[in-house]
């Protein structure tokens, strides 16, 4: 008796937060952020941003990527996480979050940028 209860609520439960889930994703679509939060990784090439999102691409873990990259002296000084504006990076803001981004060039090197959130 006691299973079929907490069954039944933990069913509702899960409907429920998937409600709340959906809510959250449509009001940060109509709310047009103007900040996010990103992990990036940033090499000196054309060549390391491209072997690095390619083994991410293949499912590989951003913080792994980042590690491999540092030990082999592929990266450049910066922050693995940080927070971007639309006007810096317009592209990020068309993604969905865990989207890992194409190597994009800036500066002296090419970046490597996964969106992890929208700020509100």
């Amino acid at each position: 008796m006691i299973l079929s209860t907490v069954k039944r609520d933990m069913s509702h439960y899960l409907g429920e937060l998937l409600v709340w889930e959906i809510e959250d994703y449509l009001r940060a679509r109509s709310t047009r952020p103007q900040r996010a939060r990103v992990a990036r990784i940033r090499v000196p090439d054309r060549p390391a941003a491209e072997m690095i999102a390619a083994d991410l691409e293949a499912g590989g873990s951003f913080h792994a990527a980042a590690r491999r990259a540092t030990a082999l002296g592929m990266t450049l000084p910066d922050d693995l996480f940080g927070v971007v504006t639309r006007d810096e990076h317009p592209e990020v803001f068309d993604a969905v979050p865990g989207t890992t981004l194409p190597p994009k060039r800036e500066g002296d090197g090419f970046l490597v940028i996964r969106l992890v959130a929208f700020e509100s």
